[in-house]
C-alpha cells in the first residue's frame, strides 16, 4: 500500500469502471452511482477528499484503493462517536477481475494496522447494503447499529478496533501463500500459481 499520486489517476479510472461495469452486469445495488462517479473517485488521488491510498503488484500496478477519512457521516455517527479517535474507510476499490483474491479484506487488515500505528483507536465504515455489511462483518468489524433513512433505505455503521497485524507486513512484502494468524479471525486472500509482490508502505 502507497499513497496515491495524482498520476495514478487514469489507472484509477480504469479499475473503478471496471468494477463499475461488473456490479451493473450482475445487478448490484448502487451500480448506477458508482457508474457516474468513477472520475471523482478516481480524482481522491490528488488529495481532495481525504487520503486515497492505493495497493500495487508488480511494476505499480494498482489492483485496489480506498479513502481514509477523518470525519464521520452525521447521519450515521452519533456527536460522541465523532469527536472518538477514529479514522472512516471509504471508496474501497478493487479490481474485479482479481475479486477471488479478498483483495477487499487485504486493504481493511492494512486499515486496521495502519491505524494502531498511527495510535487511533477505530477504524469504521458505513454502507447502505446489507449484503456489503455481511461482508464487512466477516473482515471482523461489528455492526454497531442501522439507520433507517426515508425511502426505505438503510445505513449499517460498522466499527472494528485498531490493531498490529504483524504478519502483514511480511506477507504483503513476500507474496507468500498461507494463512495470517487465525487467532486474529483473519483469513488471507488467495494468491494465484503466478507469485506476486505487493507493496507495503
Amino acid at each position: 500500500m502507497r499513497p496515491a499520486r495524482p498520476e495514478d489517476k487514469y489507472a484509477l479510472e480504469v479499475m473503478i469502471q471496471a468494477r463499475s461495469d461488473w456490479m451493473a452486469k450482475r445487478q448490484l445495488p448502487n451500480w448506477h452511482s458508482w457508474g457516474r462517479h468513477v472520475q471523482a473517485l478516481a480524482s481522491n488521488c490528488s488529495g481532495r477528499f481525504g487520503d486515497m491510498w492505493v495497493l500495487t503488484e508488480n511494476g505499480d500496478r494498482i489492483v485496489g484503493c480506498t479513502t481514509i477519512l477523518t470525519t464521520a457521516a452525521p447521519w450515521v455517527w452519533t456527536g460522541s462517536e465523532a469527536s472518538d479517535s477514529a479514522v472512516y474507510l471509504n471508496a474501497t476499490v478493487t479490481d474485479p477481475a482479481e475479486r477471488h483474491r479478498k483483495l477487499g479484506t487485504l486493504i481493511a487488515h492494512w486499515a486496521v494496522d495502519h491505524a494502531a500505528r498511527k495510535n487511533i483507536s477505530y477504524v469504521r465504515r458505513d454502507c447502505t447494503s446489507p449484503a456489503l455489511a455481511a461482508y464487512y462483518e466477516q473482515q471482523q468489524f461489528t455492526l454497531v447499529r442501522t439507520v433507517s433513512a426515508p425511502g426505505g433505505c438503510s445505513s449499517y455503521a460498522l466499527e472494528r478496533r485498531a490493531q498490529r497485524i504483524t504478519e502483514l507486513k511480511k506477507w504483503l512484502s513476500h507474496g507468500r501463500r498461507g494463512q495470517v494468524s487465525a487467532a486474529m479471525g483473519i483469513t488471507q486472500p488467495t494468491i494465484s500459481p503466478a507469485r506476486r509482490t505487493f507493496a507495503y508502505v
